[in-house]
């Protein structure tokens, strides 16, 4: 199995300074970061609810799905200092349903929704995160699985943003207007791209669009994009 299709990627932070790492181009996603010798700066939420935090190396982060984040470096690093875990919660609900230990990592999961920062985390934790990027198939699920349910138990933590970010407050339709854009520009980012486009091919209006997106991911459709397609040219 191409690791495309695996149920944990592994990504290296956008070593360009400045620039920095922008994941808001997989919302749907939970994103595990390890920090690498470069201290970052991370905003999460968006509106009055936005706060910055300042991350030091070694530095762990999980970010939940639609939650609107920037995560930049504060000067450049080596390309293979950092890590990103980037997977989907789906598959973990569901194996649960078949394996019920896997249901352990269900309240990690929910506290992801506000961000979570771990704290003081041990070197043998850190070491085995970032092996998993030297592993693949079973082996990098099985490693994985190993490193969720110590994050699950760990006790010493800090939520990143107070309140839950509420993505779905112009209703369910709205969400997954927004998730239809996202697969699309996620998928299309190099080509020429309009809101008008978009909106039409999603089945909602420009203006519905581009108000539930930016309530989304916490900018406009254009500089979302721009975002994106500096993010990929690193």
């Amino acid at each position: 199995m191409s690791d495309a299709n695996a149920t944990v990627l592994c990504e290296e932070p956008s070593p360009f300074a400045g620039r920095g790492f922008d994941p808001g181009s997989c919302l749907h996603d939970h994103e595990l970061h390890l920090i690498g010798s470069a201290p970052a700066c991370l905003r999460v939420g968006s509106g009055a609810g936005e706060e910055t935090h300042t991350l030091a190396p070694g530095a762990v982060v999980l970010l939940g799905p639609l939650l609107p984040r920037t995560l930049r470096l504060a000067h450049r690093a080596e390309p293979d200092d950092g890590l990103v875990l980037r997977f989907s919660d789906e598959p973990l609900r569901r194996g649960a349903a078949i394996f019920p230990e896997l249901s352990d990592v269900g309240p990690l999961l929910s506290r992801a929704r506000q961000g979570v920062h771990f704290v003081s985390l041990g070197a043998e934790t850190l070491t085995k995160l970032r092996r998993l990027s030297t592993l693949h198939g079973l082996a990098r699920f099985s490693a994985f699985t190993a490193v969720l349910n110590e994050l699950s138990q760990w006790t010493d933590y800090r939520l990143l943003v107070r309140s839950l970010v509420h993505t779905d407050a112009a209703g369910p339709g709205r969400t997954l207007h927004v998730q239809r854009a996202l697969h699309h520009i996620r998928n299309n980012y190099a080509q020429p791209l309009s809101l008008s486009e978009v909106s039409a091919l999603v089945g909602t209006s420009r203006t519905s669009l581009s108000r539930s997106f930016r309530r989304a991911t916490g900018k406009t459709f254009t500089d979302f994009i721009i975002g994106l397609r500096l993010a990929k040219a690193c």
